[in-house]
């Protein structure tokens, strides 16, 4: 695997183009879980950050909308890196449930690898902001969109699944009561305002 600048974006694209393949390719290397997890660590923080950035460059309205919630980046990376992790035990363990074969390793490099893509395309829509903002809200449905492409097909690679649309039915369900569970947890934990982060 080409670890340049050029081949991760090569291989950002063949992730919208074969996503399944990449996930073949990804779990192929035989990193270790200590590799996934920096990422996830590195991505966690670097979102946080973007994200706080394009705060900054957002509307007034806007920022006074989100203010409370993300007054602190470090709290925002530390609530991100929260979510991949359950994310990642989610994926792995009600895989395992429904007969998945996937390994909590390659749990992580795909939810690692997921994150990255997101970030990239959390960088182009902060250039939108900045360059064209109207096409920044559509770059964030887009976002939405193939996070969830994405996901879909890695976990149905992952643990073995032949149904990218049935793999996707269980993906949102899941990520629906996790959703409604965090949210509680923070804002019992946090108040109200963490919610939004």
């Amino acid at each position: 695997m080409d670890f340049t600048v050029s081949g991760l974006l090569n291989l950002a694209r063949d992730s919208v183009t074969d996503p399944r393949g990449v996930a073949r390719r990804i779990m192929g290397l035989g990193l270790p879980a200590q590799v996934g997890w920096m990422a996830l660590g590195l991505m966690a923080v670097a979102s946080a950050l973007l994200t706080h950035l394009s705060l900054a460059l957002s509307p007034p309205a806007a920022q006074e909308f989100f203010g409370d919630a993300m007054a602190s980046p470090l709290r925002t990376a530390v609530l991100q890196g929260l979510v991949m992790v359950i994310s990642v035990h989610l994926i792995h363990r009600i895989g395992a449930l429904r007969g998945g074969i996937g390994g909590l390793t390659e749990t992580i490099l795909l939810v690692a690898w997921v994150q990255f893509l997101l970030l990239l395309v959390q960088m182009v829509q902060m250039a939108a902001l900045v360059l064209l903002p109207p096409l920044s809200d559509l770059l964030g449905l887009l976002g939405l969109a193939l996070f969830f492409w994405l996901l879909s097909n890695f976990v149905a690679e992952l643990h073995g699944f032949q149904s990218v649309p049935k793999t996707f039915l269980g993906v949102l369900a899941v990520m629906v009561l996790a959703g409604f569970v965090l949210a509680i947890i923070l804002a019992t934990l946090f108040g109200a305002p963490a919610t939004g982060v």
